[in-house]
């Protein structure tokens, strides 16, 4: 992680007033609190991109009662909390005894009113013992009227009111609570959604004595959520209407079944009346299923859509090009004769993929991409027959055709 990243890291934990630090996979520090500062004597600076073991000495790798050491070798007593984000480990330290870099109360209310976010402390009966000017403006509320009274009075109703005795059930048993997204009303009318997280405050015992709620308003963030989730709805159904309108398949831009089917009864019906020919050529991808499953749906897609282009541009203007379905497609082609027929299958038969698919994720046992191509002739009885019955039989002699080809030679 760049210095940068790990100073935007720090700043992030600035919000714990708990001494907070974060780690990477390899156990490098990587987040390092205001607090964390005062209470061990080292600066961010000074320990970040350093081992954990080598600034603060042995930390156990999940919740409990921890023994470290400051900058003075001093121990520092408590317990840690700790929880994973994207393969970084956050470790919240609460000092239990001794008085080696303890924050004092006036350090930390002058960081809280210089942070954005609503911060609240409680006491262990859930009144308000202080807020910042972040909670002032999240809850409309002053410090004066909100100070002493219940921590529940601070928005007009709670959409779930067992919000909070959960957190005091939590914090009370020392657990963690935090990432709690809590639906509320304030006093001023607005419905709103508030991202929580809370630590708790212990006495040299070890007991509970309130907690410290940090809170930051995502109403904006779900709202644009919902806007963008209906968005996306919207353009789905369009690009639905327009396929379905057009009869194009909407990933490749040919011709839809429906459309091909028509195409070819058209053929078919003039074929009957001028004596000529129609041919249907077939193809199935090789390899597509391993394309899927190595690499994702996504390059699948962009497989399907390069030999798409590939087979329109191999076409004349009298063809018509169709899928059939997820790597299937065909061409009717009327009025060629059989040596025009055969070139433009050798043509299609020669398509790879424009450029290599990349290496990583590719397994040993995966095939090469390529596709397997036959043509069939319509006999006059399918020429002649009703639409679905000439359409079908045609079509699956070509799929027929295809799957033989694919099949290995003894």
């Amino acid at each position: 992680m760049q210095l940068e990243q790990r100073d935007v890291a720090s700043r992030f934990l600035d919000h714990f007033p708990d001494p907070t630090w974060s780690l990477d996979r390899d156990g490098l520090l990587v987040g390092w609190n205001t607090a964390a500062e005062n209470v061990f004597g080292r600066t961010a600076g000074e320990v970040l991109g350093a081992p954990v073991l080598d600034v603060l000495g042995q930390v156990p790798p999940s919740t409990g009662p921890v023994e470290l050491h400051d900058s003075l070798g001093r121990l520092v007593h408590g317990a840690v909390v700790t929880w994973d984000v994207d393969e970084v480990r956050h470790t919240a330290l609460r000092v239990s005894t001794g008085d080696a870099g303890v924050v004092s109360r006036r350090l930390l209310e002058g960081l809280l009113e210089h942070v954005s976010d609503a911060i609240v402390t409680i006491d262990a009966e859930g009144l308000v013992l202080s807020l910042n000017k972040g909670a002032e403006k999240l809850y409309g509320v002053t410090a004066h009227d909100a100070t002493g009274r219940s921590a529940r009075s601070l928005a007009r109703s709670v959409g779930n009111p067992g919000d909070l005795d959960a957190m005091r059930t939590a914090l009370v048993a020392g657990e963690p609570w935090y990432g709690v997204e809590v639906q509320l009303t304030t006093h001023g009318g607005r419905e709103i959604v508030v991202d929580s997280a809370a630590t708790a405050v212990l006495d040299p015992g070890g007991g509970y004595v309130g907690a410290i709620l940090v809170s930051r308003d995502i109403t904006p963030v779900r709202e644009l959520e919902q806007s963008l989730r209906a968005a996306t709805r919207a353009l789905r159904d369009r690009a639905s209407q327009i396929a379905k309108a057009t009869h194009r398949d909407s990933l490749t831009g040919v011709a839809a079944r429906s459309l091909l089917q028509e195409r070819l009864a058209a053929a078919l019906t003039a074929a009957a009346e001028n004596d000529e020919p129609v041919w249907v050529l077939a193809t199935d991808l090789d390899g597509f299923r391993a394309v899927n499953d190595s690499y994702g749906l996504a390059t699948g897609d962009a497989v399907l859509i390069a030999f798409a282009a590939h087979l329109r541009a191999a076409l004349p203007p009298s063809a018509t090009a169709g899928r059939l379905g997820a790597d299937e497609f065909a061409v009717v082609l009327p009025g060629l004769d059989e040596e025009e027929a055969a070139r433009l299958a050798r043509a299609v038969t020669g398509w790879t993929p424009p450029t290599p698919l990349p290496t990583r994720g590719r397994r040993s046992d995966d095939p090469d991409v390529g596709v397997t191509v036959a043509v069939v002739r319509a006999t006059p009885l399918e020429c002649r027959s009703p639409f679905d019955t000439g359409v079908r039989s045609l079509l699956q002699r070509a799929e027929d055709a295809v799957a033989a080809a694919k099949r290995p030679t003894s």
